[in-house]
């Protein structure tokens, strides 16, 4: 059953091609379906939904009251359209259908030429479900042929069957890895590294012999950047994220067959040579800004300049935002602003927090807040993993004291304190900064100039044998402390 909003949500996905395409239909269709056009075209020019605008329209064009059966039949009319404009998009699925439907009525010759003329289509887009199918219908049509290579389609089907395996067992093992850091996005503890590691003991996981395919090479490169992205190891992290990036340099084919995979491969790249202080972010920035343009696809393309916009974000905040990158910043925010309603929770804080971090080191406290707190209070999903419910509301609580919140700041700190007690989440580092939080900022403003200074001294060394433990050092991922603490130690003494 359709919701509410279901029919506004598909309609504002139109591009103006396909509004004008669903549009021109309507006025061929006469009268009998000027609602439907109507109703587009009031609907897409909404900002929001608003069901009474739309009754009151409905109610001039129609003399029935059942508006929610006229929302059904639309939803499905336009979907209905929508895959006969977008047809080539699906063309491969379409020809196995009409290969059926030739079979099914003896069109044993036509049916042969269709395979013959899609077959090498198929295996070169790699997609190993819609070839097996094919090759089923390839041996059905065997039983009528007088020169029968039944076995060398059999061989085929084996082969890429196969292929097809493995590629779900790389999926299997992206799922199992994402379980295993299901409450920390690097791996925290020793236990989370020795299942991390059992994992890859995997035999498909430990031999590169995926040359031969694309996409095998692809996620087999792609479970090591996170592999070694998760071990804080961004050396060799970056080394599987450039192995793909070379990938769709060679091939450059590949970005047209695969543009969702290529989006991705590129932000892995964006961002290893971001954090592993890397050469050739600017090149691979402009061939993302290139692919996103080439985009027909309205999801591609707002991916696209997500991931863009994030990286962006994430290249700023690893080398220190200065007031050259508050373009960027600006940019970020007005896309998101723009599109947070396409995106999912999950990925709007992500997307939020690198962009509070950045007004946070551009000092600008005030707009750091405002975001922290639009987390704090509207994203937060019990879904999320602890260390960013802790570490955004530890910064929330610094932007707090930032900005003279003192209150706020503690009642904040209690609460993570709280979670974290709740979570049984030992770490020193989130122990040692809560409590510096509550012990020295709350009193930051009754302190001599030396005693500040001297505190904040002390917080650093202690900081440093706290991170003499790489699990701990990890939280440097997420926030640079060290930074805060000498930019705060510098303005103290002043």
């Amino acid at each position: 059953m359709l919701r509410n909003n279901d029919l506004f949500r598909l309609i504002k996905t139109l591009n103006i091609h396909e509004k004008r395409y669903l549009i021109t239909l309507t006025k061929k269709a006469g009268d009998q379906q000027t609602a439907y056009g109507k109703m587009i075209e009031l609907i897409y020019r909404m900002d929001t939904y608003n069901e009474q605008e739309l009754k009151s329209t409905f109610s001039s064009l129609s003399r029935s009251n059942k508006l929610d059966v006229k929302k059904h039949y639309l939803y499905y009319w336009i979907l209905k359209h929508l895959a006969d404009y977008n047809a080539s998009s699906y063309a491969t699925q379409n020809d196995i259908r009409n290969i059926q439907v030739l079979l099914n009525r003896s069109l044993v010759t036509q049916a042969e030429q269709l395979i013959s003329d899609i077959k090498s289509r198929v295996i070169k887009s790699e997609n190993y479900l819609e070839l097996l199918s094919l090759l089923e219908k390839e041996l059905i049509l065997q039983r009528y042929n007088n020169e029968r290579n039944s076995q060398n389609i059999i061989e085929e089907l084996i082969y890429y069957s196969n292929k097809y395996a493995t590629l779900k067992s790389f999926e299997a093992a992206k799922e199992k890895f994402r379980n295993i850091l299901d409450k920390n996005m690097l791996s925290r503890t020793e236990t989370q590294q020795k299942q991390i590691e059992e994992l890859f003991k995997d035999k498909i996981l430990r031999k590169n012999t995926y040359t031969s395919s694309f996409l095998l090479s692809v996620q087999y490169n792609t479970l090591y950047y996170w592999k070694f992205g998760s071990e804080n190891d961004w050396e060799k992290a970056h080394r599987y994220a450039l192995h793909n990036y070379k990938l769709i340099q060679e091939n450059p084919e590949k970005i047209k067959l695969f543009p969702e995979l290529s989006i991705q491969i590129l932000y892995n790249y964006l961002n290893a040579t971001s954090i592993a202080g890397k050469g050739g972010y600017v090149s691979a920035s402009k061939k993302l800004s290139e692919l996103i343009v080439n985009q027909d696809n309205k999801r591609f393309k707002q991916d696209g300049l997500f991931y863009l916009n994030l990286s962006k974000l994430i290249q700023l905040n690893r080398n220190r935002a200065s007031n050259s990158g508050i373009k960027v910043v600006l940019e970020a925010q007005s896309f998101i602003e723009q599109n947070k309603q396409s995106f999912s929770v999950i990925r709007l804080n992500n997307f939020y927090f690198d962009l509070a971090k950045s007004y946070f080191y551009l000092n600008d406290y005030r707009k750091a807040f405002e975001i922290f707190n639009e987390i704090y209070q509207k994203f937060y999903t019990k879904d999320y993993t602890v260390d960013f419910y802790i570490h955004s509301r530890i910064l929330y609580a610094l932007t707090c004291f930032e900005i003279g919140e003192i209150d706020l700041m503690i009642s904040t700190v209690n609460s993570v304190t709280e979670f974290m007690k709740r979570n049984t989440v030992f770490f020193r580092f989130e122990k040692k900064i809560l409590r510096f939080i509550i012990r020295e900022l709350t009193t930051f403003q009754q302190k001599s100039k030396q005693e500040r200074k001297k505190n904040f001294e002390k917080f650093r060394m202690d900081l440093d044998g706290i991170f003499e433990s790489s699990y701990e050092r990890k939280v440097l991922n997420y926030f640079d402390y060290y930074h805060w603490i000498d930019t705060i130690t510098e303005r103290s003494v002043k």
